[in-house]
């Protein structure tokens, strides 16, 4: 039976004071000066920054740190300044490292199935995974940002290999003072990760399945989040640790209910509609589901850019320039 309460469509007037919200800003060039001021002005608490660290296969361990990533949202230069200017704003930042897994490509990323077969290669990997982690964790000290997210989307190490996590949460701690958390996929690892209790957050890419409806009505939206929702309230009940959304986006097309995750492919950018109304209504919906929640603690929304770009952009994840960012705007700024 359903736990009373759990359902969506209607919220208690519990407050929403010291959300995490949050966008991940991806800047190829240090970005206009009126681009961080525009999203302190839309409520933005913090600005996520990814860096990465480079595998060339996933049975191979070993990791390339690129500090100083020609991408400038990426390198230690653009993450200083960049926490620089936002804490000029009264906004912090989140440091977010991720691997990439082979080439680039949007398609593939199979992090989550990174995994040796003997000690000794786990070991290599374990070994240049902390040395990756403990430079992210020295800068987010240095800089004063307002979390670190210790690693994304690798459920076979994070299951196999509890003991290497809570090992390097505990080198962490001994060297950044602020809260961490893991991102999760929302597909079959998130209630499965052992080391919960050991951080601040449950942290999760919230990317879930609300409807296979060809126009998904908004009753049938909100009817979609219940179970998930149920799932989550249980495992922060159980963890004694907020959830927050370390990942959360819609693309602009008819089908983001049914596979929020997908990304766009360029067919689609020359075929497909955009989806407006849909976008708009996926996140005023996953608001009114889950903002006034006091177990749920924010949400990081991927992504924005410093300029907007061409049509297949349109039919992306991002907000910018469409109606849902006048829903997120809303939101944001709602006490």
């Amino acid at each position: 039976m359903m736990a009373v309460g759990i359902q969506c469509g209607g919220y208690a007037t519990e407050s929403v004071q010291g959300r995490i919200k949050s966008v991940t800003l991806d800047a190829r060039r240090e970005p206009p000066p009126d681009v961080v001021p525009a999203l302190a002005g839309m409520g933005v608490t913090h600005i996520t920054l990814i860096s990465f660290a480079y595998q060339s296969a996933l049975d191979t361990p070993a990791l390339r740190l690129q500090p100083d990533a020609g991408w400038y949202s990426e390198s230690d230069r653009g993450i200083k300044a960049l926490a620089t200017q936002a804490d000029s704003l009264g906004m912090r930042i989140i440091v977010k490292p991720h691997i990439w897994v082979g080439q680039y490509a949007t398609e593939g990323q199979t992090r989550a199935h990174i995994g040796f077969d003997t000690e000794e290669a786990w070991q290599v990997w374990e070994a240049q995974y902390r040395t990756f982690m403990m430079h992210y964790a020295r800068i987010a000290e240095e800089v004063g940002a307002g979390m670190l997210v210790i690693g994304t989307e690798l459920h076979r190490s994070a299951t196999e290999r509890p003991r290497f996590w809570r090992a390097l949460i505990a080198d962490i701690r001994g060297v950044y003072d602020g809260p961490l958390t893991y991102a999760a996929n929302w597909w079959e690892e998130y209630e499965e990760v052992p080391f919960w209790d050991a951080l601040d957050y449950i942290g999760i890419q919230g990317y879930f399945e609300l409807s296979l409806a060809e126009a998904p009505t908004r009753a049938q939206l909100l009817a979609g989040w219940t179970p998930h929702k149920e799932a989550m309230q249980a495992l922060s009940a159980r963890v004694g640790r907020p959830v927050l959304f370390t990942e959360l986006g819609y693309r602009n097309v008819p089908d983001a209910a049914a596979k929020p995750w997908r990304w766009p492919s360029r067919m689609e950018s020359m075929t497909v509609q955009p989806a407006d109304a849909l976008q708009a209504e996926l996140f005023d919906v996953f608001f009114e589901c889950l903002w006034h929640e006091p177990w749920f603690a924010g949400v990081v929304l991927w992504k924005w850019r410093p300029q907007i770009g061409h049509r297949r952009n349109y039919l992306d994840f991002s907000p910018q320039g469409k109606p849902a960012e006048a829903v997120i705007r809303r939101w944001f700024i709602r006490e």
